[in-house]
């Protein structure tokens, strides 16, 4: 298979990165995500294991969160530990 990519980096208002993931999440549901940035294209159609890596930091004046995820087909389900995603502090 040949090697496909497409990236998109930039500053958004958070209402338009919101929207943004609400998208990626239908079409996860839909069962594929087409990205395309200009005339670039690429369509990705996850398998029923995902690989799912989540980070978040602070610093000082700065914050991250990072989500990615992978899928291999034929890869076999590796137990994740529970993560929680809320809109305030952890109990």
């Amino acid at each position: 298979m040949a090697k496909n990519k497409v990236k998109m980096e930039g500053m958004l208002e958070l209402r338009e990165v919101v929207a943004r993931l609400e998208d990626v999440l239908s079409n996860l549901k839909a069962g594929s995500i087409c990205m395309a940035v200009g005339e670039d294209c690429v369509t990705l159609r996850p398998t029923s294991i995902v690989s799912v890596s989540m980070k978040a930091s602070q610093k000082k004046d700065k914050e991250k969160f990072s989500l990615e995820l992978s899928w291999k087909i034929g890869r076999e389900a590796d137990t994740a530990p529970e993560a929680r995603i809320t809109s305030g502090e952890a109990a």
